[in-house]
């Protein structure tokens, strides 16, 4: 049995639905189908708790938005009366709620969890409608299967029995990501991220053969597309590569979220909805990657503090520990010369800085680079010199390179770096 979860750019359209369906249909065996809300309804459900009750007028704007999307692409799919019907009584809930809260005067958490539920509840309705038309399959409510205990801090999946029952009879299921019940069986979610870990809390429960995600790109790109003219979709990647991609600003799936399956020893492969021949990405605990993977945030800020008679370089970093942790700053890089100190932020914070902390603050762009055997890093360190450079970073264990780049760099010269990155490791 295999999860396939599908995220809001998949479900988004009539068009990219029906792409899922094919995706779904050609796939071997049972599977449980995990939605996300289509792209940009949860954006728009928050929007509306965060109007109400104050502005009703513009709540009432945006539910019309989501429903004139919902209508439409239930129209594009040419789903049956009685199909249309569940679609309008999930908008006629939405309504009430927006309007109940509008007569009370007051949006209570329980209310405001029930309105941004809705979002997984259309999609995964418009999409199962559509679908079970085609081919057999079964739709489960998830809310009434994966419930939080806020006292442990633990999601459990109850009631498996029934989904096992639901697989051998129909074998294919369909249903959300992102919502849950609490203890007190009241609708709550799982938060950003929530449709990828809430299907791999399902595999990893139900012990599926593989997790799949289906997204918009082809996996895990050897470099951010947006700013990489010819990125390599790699093969596989490892986990821990994964995370720190992640932390250096890489938009792919967040390794937490991937927790359940990873103990569960659960192959997560990451998949592109619109190139389904496209093989994807496979997470692996294996650090033999062949590609190697380049992250670069731009814009940085580098903060350099010299040792004074009066500030030495351990009260100056006992400070600094104590402002990023007090305003939840991300650090990412620190390092220690013979009389100076340097952090590397993604924002200025000079306005955090204590005004007798004398300091040079300096733009800069952080490449991360990642999956590296120790056999070719010498060869990288000398297409580095390709690049103006203000410091590196070699860390040999891990096969990991930082360094911290001029921002004069261009894009023709990152684009080329990647580029002899890649040549030089294949």
């Amino acid at each position: 049995m295999k999860v396939m979860k599908f995220g809001g750019t998949s479900v988004g359209t009539a068009k990219s639905m029906k792409l899922v369906a094919n995706a779904v249909s050609s796939q071997k065996g049972n599977k449980i189908i995990v939605l996300s809300a289509s792209a940009g309804i949860t954006d728009k459900l928050i929007s509306i708790t965060n109007s109400l009750p104050k502005d009703y007028d513009k709540a009432l704007d945006i539910y019309h938005e989501i429903q004139s999307i919902s209508l439409h692409i239930s129209s594009e799919l040419n789903l049956e009366k009685h199909s249309l019907q569940k679609v309008e009584v999930l908008l006629h809930q939405l309504f009430e709620l927006i309007d109940g809260v509008n007569l009370l005067n007051f949006i209570s958490p329980t209310v405001a969890n029930r309105i941004v539920a809705t979002g997984e509840r259309l999609s995964s309705t418009i999409f199962y409608e559509f679908y079970t038309g085609i081919h057999e399959s079964k739709f489960i409510d998830i809310t009434e299967h994966l419930v939080y205990n806020s006292k442990s801090d633990y999601y459990e999946l109850v009631g498996k029995t029934d989904l096992v029952k639901h697989l051998s009879d129909f074998k294919t299921i369909i249903t959300q990501g992102f919502i849950c019940k609490d203890e007190n069986g009241l609708i709550s979610n799982l938060g950003r991220g929530g449709s990828d870990y809430s299907a791999s809390i399902i595999a990893a429960e139900m012990e599926a053969e593989e997790l799949q995600i289906w997204t918009d790109v082809n996996g895990v790109m050897s470099a951010d597309p947006r700013l990489i003219s010819k990125p390599i979709t790699k093969e596989r990647i490892n986990l821990d590569s994964l995370s720190k991609m992640a932390f250096f600003g890489a938009k792919v799936i967040h390794p937490s979220t991937l927790k359940p399956t990873v103990e569960a020893k659960i192959p997560v492969r990451i998949l592109n909805t619109f190139e389904s021949n496209n093989t994807g990405t496979l997470v692996t605990q294996n650090r033999d990657n062949p590609i190697p993977t380049m992250t670069i945030k731009k814009g940085c800020y580098q903060f350099s503090f010299a040792q004074s008679k009066i500030k030495s370089l351990y009260h100056i970093n006992k400070y600094m520990t104590n402002e990023i942790v007090r305003n939840g700053l991300s650090l990412l890089s620190s390092n220690q010369l013979e009389h100076t100190i340097q952090y590397v932020f993604e924002q200025d914070i000079s306005n955090l800085i204590s005004e007798n902390l004398s300091y040079v603050v300096k733009a800069v762009d952080v490449i991360y680079i990642c999956e590296l055997k120790n056999s070719n890093t010498n060869s990288i360190l000398k297409i580095i010199t390709n690049l103006i450079i203000n410091r590196f970073e070699i860390n040999w264990e891990e096969g990991t390179i930082l360094i911290l780049s001029s921002t004069d760099n261009t894009d023709e010269s990152y684009n080329k770096f990647h580029d002899m990155l890649i040549n030089t490791t294949e």
